[in-house]
């Protein structure tokens, strides 16, 4: 969200039903609850399935300051695969939300997709009682994710924060994974989405589980199927930021705890069903994922990107030719997402000393199609 966007629809109901129970005269009530939920989703927890949502208050302060970073994870990771697949058939989307919580990933999935099936799978008995109020359309079941098998078909199996916690190990984790991909529809670009902190512990299990599937098609994170090329370096961790503006119980809440709202960061992995459609871009040389923030340089714009070879180099955009709006539209992209190397052929090439690949401009799949006297190569006959 952006200071000038309405709060989506998710948001405002997970808002309004952690009011309902505490309203913001009341919140400094819930902060040691933060305090104690934030802990526990950052440190390693030996046992999966601690019950930290079985009180009122820790229910609500979840509600407030937790589900809705939940809401915006998902909601950033959706849009960004569902711009390099096929469209969905025109149907009612079946939606599969493993170790649910408030529903925050379902809520995101009905805000993106339109009207869906939401299927929410949790232990905690309070929080799926919370997810019947926040949805009354969802089907909800208590269930150890760990012994449980999905039905199906789902066109979109969601697990947000869930697979570290219940399988530290990936071999385990990939046998899960297997049994969710064959729940996936077959009418569909049907996919699994996980989401995990962008930590150093749950990273490389991320990376250690796609390893083990080479057969699933991979949609996210990496533009190609090679090892991470971020893993020999210092800063290797592989993940997705996007600036968050928090509602205001939510910025009430960790203040006074120093935690830091603004954004949001979190590792990623999606499959499709094996067989399943190829993202577009996948393994495309001139196709690319920001691994980080656009910035000014001397005469360029400048970021490091991972390459659809495997390659991660530093790209520059030379901004003399570029429009004023477009550099500010460019400086606003951040890092998680994916572009083409773009612009007229001789505007690209390869600069000799280093790993920096120079091009005109960046080609974006949510970018607005160009208008025709911007397309080089035009030409009709009759």
């Amino acid at each position: 969200m952006t200071p000038s966007e309405p709060t989506p629809p998710g948001i405002a109901a997970l808002e309004a039903w952690g009011l309902a129970r505490c309203p913001l005269r009341d919140l400094r009530r819930l902060e040691p609850q933060v305090a104690t939920l934030s802990a526990a989703f950052t440190a390693e927890r030996p046992e999966a399935f601690v019950p930290y949502l079985d009180t009122p208050d820790a229910l609500t302060a979840y509600a407030l300051a937790f589900a809705p970073q939940t809401y915006a994870r998902v909601s950033a990771a959706l849009a960004g695969i569902l711009a390099r697949l096929p469209a969905w058939p025109k149907r009612t989307l079946r939606v599969l939300d493993l170790g649910c919580g408030l529903a925050s990933a379902s809520l995101a999935a009905k805000d993106l997709l339109g009207p869906i099936e939401p299927t929410c799978v949790d232990w905690s008995e309070s929080a799926l009682a919370a997810v019947k109020e926040l949805l009354p359309e969802a089907k909800t079941l208590r269930a150890d994710l760990r012994r449980y098998t999905p039905e199906g078909p789902y066109d979109l199996i969601i697990a947000s924060f869930a697979v570290n916690e219940c399988w530290p190990d990936p071999q385990a984790a990939a046998a899960a994974l297997r049994r969710w991909a064959d729940a996936l529809a077959t009418d569909a670009p049907a996919f699994i989405l996980l989401l995990e902190p962008a930590n150093r512990a749950s990273v490389p299990r991320l990376h250690a589980l796609r390893g083990l599937l080479p057969d699933l098609p991979l949609y996210a994170p990496c533009p190609h199927r090679g090892p991470c090329p971020l893993n020999p370096v210092q800063d290797g961790v592989c993940h997705d930021v996007r600036r968050f503006r928090p509602g205001r119980p939510l910025v009430l809440l960790c203040r006074r705890l120093r935690r830091t709202v603004s954004d949001v960061k979190y590792a990623l992995l999606a499959f499709g069903r094996p067989g399943g459609p190829q993202a577009e871009g996948f393994g495309d040389p001139d196709f690319l994922r920001l691994i980080g923030p656009v910035d000014k340089g001397k005469g360029v714009l400048a970021c490091r990107v991972c390459m659809g070879d495997g390659a991660v180099r530093r790209l520059e955009l030379p901004t003399a030719a570029l429009p004023t709006e477009r550099r500010h539209a460019l400086l606003q992209r951040q890092r998680g997402d994916c572009a083409w190397l773009d612009g007229p052929l001789d505007a690209r090439r390869q600069v000799a000393l280093g790993a920096i690949q120079r091009a005109a401009d960046l080609r974006f799949p949510d970018d607005p199609p160009p208008a025709l006297d911007d397309l080089d190569d035009f030409s009709f006959s009759i």
